[in-house]
């Protein structure tokens, strides 16, 4: 691998956080759903159950992987490591921006790629965008953008050199 590789982990406390929050939450269900009167309210709280259940898989998983990095800035290329792997090469990377939103009332932080051609032949056409969540990421996020944009333009440099 490359000797500039910058690496980022999850924060394994607000995993661990998350992780109780959802197991208190299904014993909650399951026993708001041994009172129930109802077949249907039943049936609400077996897909509550479900959810709840598909959240703690996806929680457990990045709390066993966090000692694996989630996100590697190389030289050239960004690599992500989520639900899905993306590479980015940094050479097509344009601009890049921190994006704070709200999903279901939870706040959500990103990292916004805009993409376009190294060497700069479709300025006036809007690139494509790679969204790089940050949920729990261990990181100063002003550090890993500059580092980010950096890298990006020592990559266009070279690209346009060529």
């Amino acid at each position: 691998m490359d000797a500039t590789r910058r690496d980022y982990f999850r924060q394994a406390p607000l995993l661990q956080r998350q992780l109780g929050v959802l197991v208190l939450i299904g014993v909650l269900i399951t026993w708001v759903m041994s009172h129930a009167v109802w077949r249907w309210f039943e049936l609400l709280c077996v897909a509550l159950l479900w959810l709840c259940g598909a959240a703690i898989f996806v929680v457990s998983a990045r709390l066993f992987t966090r000692h694996h990095p989630a996100i590697s800035v190389f030289t050239d290329r960004l690599w992500f490591r989520g639900l899905r792997e993306q590479v980015v090469m940094l050479r097509n990377v344009r601009d890049a921006q921190v994006v704070d939103a709200r999903f279901a009332g939870l706040p959500r932080r990103w990292i916004e790629l805009t993409l376009g051609d190294p060497r700069g032949r479709d300025a006036d056409v809007d690139g494509e965008s790679v969204r790089v969540p940050l949920d729990t990421i261990e990181a100063d996020v002003e550090e890993m953008l500059a580092l980010i944009r950096q890298r990006a333009a020592e990559q266009r440099e070279l690209s346009a050199a060529r």
